[in-house]
């Protein structure tokens, strides 16, 4: 009788274990969360860079939580893991959305710089390094980045994304006015010179600082020459002689020259001091 009381005693305290432990691994329901759990969560996953991770906190505590110091600082975060899980137009909705939300934020430069990131990553491929050329793909991406970062610039000409702001300017403009010679050649090769004449020049009136001018240049004269067109053709030889020279050596620098470092270049959502100093430390 004794061993069988002592049996039950054992079993049931191993019962009573079990099932502590089994509470201990079951995750407390979404809608009894507090908004420091979901916070703590999604810091987790985007310490770790488990973007997906991360991005599905932030999603519930916006859901959950829409308004306060959390929710604000969610959407720069949330954005930059958008950023980096490759999936820059969410990205660039919810970096729309910050902006909207707080028009005179301390970060909306930076809004306005990743905004610029994430449009560029659309037309970036690490194939760019060895095979292939960015102006070879869709140029109403590179446009769009092209005006992020030209807004940026003109609200925040003194913010510190300025000056990288500045190079991924030119690059996409060498970037689009390469774009506009290969189709202007692709005209040229089908024999249809004046559009590739016509597009030569688009070169010029648009991208007049771009590596291209002077291939445009000669693209104007064979196409005018093709046209049997003499006189603008001796008018265009004459253009392409005189500034041949100053450009010959000019290089059309591409995007991955400009971000060897991509931490530096596509840094971190930065701490709001005014409140950060109460939650873990993510970017130290």
């Amino acid at each position: 009788m004794k061993k069988t009381l002592l049996s039950l005693m054992l079993v049931s305290g191993l019962g009573l274990q079990g099932c502590s432990t089994l509470n201990g691994l079951i995750e407390k329901p979404d809608d009894e969360k507090t908004v420091e759990e979901f916070y703590a969560d999604a810091t987790e996953g985007f310490q770790d860079q488990q973007w997906d991770t991360a991005i599905q906190n932030y999603e519930k505590l916006k859901a959950y939580f829409p308004y306060g110091r959390y929710a604000e600082q969610t959407h720069l975060e949330l954005a930059y893991a958008y950023y980096k899980y490759d999936e820059p137009e969410s990205a660039i909705l919810e970096l729309d959305e910050f902006i909207r939300l707080f028009p005179k934020h301390k970060q909306l430069a930076y809004a306005y710089y990743l905004k610029g990131l994430a449009a560029d990553s659309i037309i970036r491929s690490w194939l760019d390094n060895y095979l292939t050329d960015p102006a070879t793909r869709d140029v109403k991406s590179a446009k769009r980045a092209y005006n992020y970062y030209s807004e940026l610039l003109n609200r925040f000409p003194e913010s510190k994304y300025a000056v990288v702001a500045s190079k991924r300017l030119v690059i996409l403009r060498n970037q689009m006015a390469r774009h506009e010679l290969k189709v202007a050649q692709f005209y040229f090769n089908k024999e249809a010179y004046l559009a590739s004449a016509n597009r030569a020049k688009y070169i010029l009136e648009n991208y007049p600082q771009a590596s291209s001018t002077v291939k445009a240049l000669a693209m104007i004269e064979k196409s005018y020459g093709k046209l049997g067109m003499t006189e603008a053709q001796a008018d265009a030889s004459k253009v392409y002689e005189l500034n041949k020279d100053a450009t010959e050596n000019a290089t059309d620098v591409s995007f991955e020259a400009t971000a060897k470092n991509d931490n530096n270049s596509t840094e971190k959502p930065k701490k709001d001091d005014s409140w950060w100093s109460s939650i873990t430390g993510m970017f130290d």
